[in-house]
């Protein structure tokens, strides 16, 4: 009798042990989610294989990273192959049976620079497909959701080949758009930054050729980062009264039109820095412009102006 119940024990023991291996399974949906926002999207996906608990959970996942770099091995993996089965994964994956761009809170998209020459259109058509298609997708239908009411508020993309139709994207159809953030993107046929919702925008490295407006009265925070890919002849008009933080590091020659903002009351900070070249003593009235542009500032940082006596105009 002792020995059938010392039996019992150790199988419900052992059985136990087994249950509480899987204990992630368990967890409510929200926070399997959260986990998995720190993950790239192609382990996301993987994840699919783990149980029947898992099937589907990476279809409703909030955060979505993308990241080419996801699709090297090690060894003779030539960038080609690498890139062609990132354009099937994400092509594959930004379906509306799959994932909906509109039900995403974050979309990350990653190309690293030397992959520059395969970037082609797609993050544009991803996107652009994303929002087209996304009323269309199961889980705006169970939510009822329209194109006004799209859950995507932070977008980070970086190295990619982006034209107009992103920008009307940007400012039509996401309407809860808070973060932005382009690194080393193709942008030269942009015209206008445009939204009514975005908080903060970061352009660090961009190509730009047309850019002539960034225009958002929510703006808190503005970063522009330019390593001189940029020629942009025109000025280039900021409008963002609620900006508080202002970051322009930019070659001077290269927005040579110049540049210039709209009253901005709320700036606490701002940090100026322009590169100069042999064409720099050409650039003293854009500078004395740009420096009257931010006469409200309390704190600013300066550097790389040829006439420093433009800051009397401060004050």
């Amino acid at each position: 009798m002792d020995i059938e119940a010392n039996g019992k024990r150790a199988r419900a023991s052992s059985s136990s042990s087994l249950t509480g291996g899987d204990r992630l399974s368990s967890l409510p949906d929200c926070l399997i989610h959260h986990i998995m926002s720190f993950m790239k999207a192609r382990q996301v996906v993987q994840t699919c294989v783990l149980s029947t608990r898992w099937k589907h959970l990476w279809r409703s996942v909030p955060c979505l990273d993308i990241d080419v770099e996801e699709f090297e091995t090690t060894g003779s993996n030539p960038p080609r192959e690498a890139w062609g089965k990132f354009e099937d994964f994400t092509d594959h994956l930004l379906i509306p049976n799959n994932i909906s761009i509109a039900l995403l809170d974050t979309f990350c998209l990653h190309v690293s620079g030397m992959y520059k020459s395969y970037r082609g259109q797609h993050a544009t058509r991803w996107i652009r497909h994303g929002i087209k298609y996304s009323t269309r997708a199961p889980g705006m239908q169970r939510q009822g959701l329209s194109s006004s009411s799209w859950h995507l508020r932070k977008l980070y993309l970086s190295n990619l080949y982006l034209d107009d139709n992103f920008t009307e994207h940007v400012s039509s159809g996401c309407q809860n758009l808070e973060d932005l953030e382009l690194k080393g993107c193709y942008c030269r046929t942009f015209h206008e930054i445009s939204s009514h919702s975005l908080k903060n925008i970061i352009l660090k490295d961009c190509e730009f050729s047309k850019l002539s407006a960034i225009t958002s009265p929510a703006l808190k925070s503005l970063v522009i980062e330019s390593d001189g890919y940029s020629r942009i002849p025109s000025l280039l008009v900021i409008t963002a009264p609620a900006v508080a933080y202002l970051l322009l590091d930019v070659t001077a020659s290269n927005f040579y039109g110049g540049v210039s903002f709209e009253e901005m009351p709320s700036l606490g900070k701002a940090s100026i820095h322009l590169r100069c070249d042999e064409v720099e003593s050409k650039l003293s009235q854009n500078q004395l412009k740009l420096l009257c542009s931010v006469s409200n500032v309390t704190s600013l940082v300066l550097s790389g102006f040829t006439t420093m006596v433009c800051l009397l105009c401060l004050y």
